[in-house]
């Protein structure tokens, strides 16, 4: 079995492999959508400064001058021609240029008159429409127009691309592919780890599970052993008294396995199938008060106290009034059971909402933080070295809670380690 120092070793080095794993992998991510940009970027300058140099070829009696692409933001480009410019015929250009230069992407395309500063023309091109019609014979055909039908003369043009993030990333499809299977591998190999941590823990408490119950039925056993062993000797019969006490003995420890047995047999059918209860209506405070005094002797005996503050009235409820008994008796013999010195248990009722809440307290050992969510677990006890000073299964806490649960209530526990501990039961009233 893995020493808990070894499992915190192997944890902390995978921690840090696959955080290291991630952070590659969003540094490669992030390189490789710079990278796709800037070749998107470099595409579409080439293919505006076409665009130009052919607007410039078609006016060859003027004057224009082609200036350097600008890229305004990440999705909007500017050309400055200095000449006169048709919205069809650029709307055509950009169509081919863009298709050359594999730019397959929806776009916006403006044209400004420099004079006036004021917006001539705008237009919408999805991807699918540069595709459509034979741009070599529509172009020479607006090219046959007369000058005067050109409508629009600017200055300038712009291209916007509304879809350029989702394009990009489209382009990255293999390599963000690429990614989702690492973090794949990476959430596979979290939940190894996550499986492994379980069953080293449910292996520690099935052993301290084993050792616990060997204790406990090997006690009784050597006793009912030495008892039987007396009843056999031949001058038995000569001394009734010692046959007395040696059957009460050997009478006193079978019940005592057997209710060891039946409380282990309980688990497990409630475990196997929903418990069977019997519901009515019954006043809380009177099954507080019954479960105080069953284990008033034990309090005495520890020179202790039990202190009740309980609603005043009757604080009626809905439930299984055999297995309400148990859960207080559970509770409060836990709170006696894990005190040190003389134990001292204060048990209070209040009506809550819906809920009557019944808070057992005690002064005992505490539990620790890290052990608080698991003490309703089946089998499991705070580890304090292979037998526990308290006897026990971990059994109790789990029969509570599936009491509780079963019943629709709620169970919550507040705890100081060597302070005590607070249990909080709530059981819907009557309705």
């Amino acid at each position: 079995m893995l020493k808990t120092k070894n499992v915190r070793s192997i944890l902390i080095i995978a921690a840090f492999c696959i955080a290291g794993l991630l952070l590659m992998q969003l540094f490669f991510l992030r390189r490789s959508y710079v990278l796709t940009e800037a070749r998107f970027n470099d595409k579409v300058n080439l293919a505006l400064i076409s665009v130009a140099e052919e607007i410039y070829k078609k006016n060859r009696d003027s004057t224009s001058s082609i200036e350097a692409v600008q890229q305004i933001t990440s999705e909007y480009f500017a050309v400055n021609i200095n000449d006169t410019v048709n919205s069809a015929y650029l709307e055509n250009l950009l169509n081919l240029e863009f298709t050359k230069y594999d730019i397959d992407i929806d776009y916006e395309y403006v044209i400004y008159d420099c004079f006036m500063d004021s917006l001539i023309w705008r237009g919408y091109v999805s991807a699918v429409a540069q595709h459509n019609g034979d741009m070599e014979d529509y172009l020479f055909k607006r090219d046959d127009l007369p000058r005067d039908m050109l409508p629009g003369d600017s200055h300038k043009f712009g291209v916007y691309f509304p879809g350029k993030k989702a394009y990009l990333l489209s382009e990255m499809q293999l390599m963000i592919l690429t990614s989702c299977g690492l973090l794949l591998i990476i959430s596979y190999f979290i939940y190894i780890l996550y499986v492994i941590l379980k069953q080293k823990r449910l292996s520690e408490v099935k052993n301290d599970f084993i050792n616990n119950m060997t204790h406990e039925f090997k006690t009784p056993l050597s006793t009912i052993s030495i008892s039987s062993e007396a009843l056999l000797k031949p001058n038995i019969l000569e001394k009734p008294e010692r046959i007395q006490r040696y059957a009460g003995i050997i009478a006193d420890e079978s019940r005592r396995l057997r209710t060891h047995v039946d409380k282990i047999l309980e688990i497990a059918v409630l475990d196997a199938e929903k418990p069977k209860l019997k519901f009515e209506c019954f006043d809380l405070n009177e099954s507080v008060r019954t479960a105080a005094e069953m284990l008033q002797v034990k309090v005495e005996e520890l020179k202790g106290s039990t202190e009740l503050a309980l609603q005043d009235g009757s604080l009626n409820i809905e439930g299984d009034r055999h297995h309400i008994q148990n859960i207080l008796f559970n509770l409060i013999e836990n709170g006696i059971k894990y005190s040190e010195g003389a134990p001292r248990i204060v048990i209070s009722t209040r009506k809550e909402g819906k809920y009557a809440l019944v808070s057992i307290r005690d002064s005992g050992i505490g539990i620790p933080k890290k052990a608080i969510r698991h003490i309703f677990e089946k089998f499991y006890r705070v580890s304090t070295g292979n037998v526990h000073n308290v006897k026990g299964f971990g059994l109790g806490l789990h029969y509570v809670y599936k009491m509780v649960r079963a019943h629709n209530g709620k169970i919550n526990v507040k705890s100081i380690q060597g302070k005590g501990s607070t249990f909080n039961v709530y059981i819907p009233l009557q309705k």
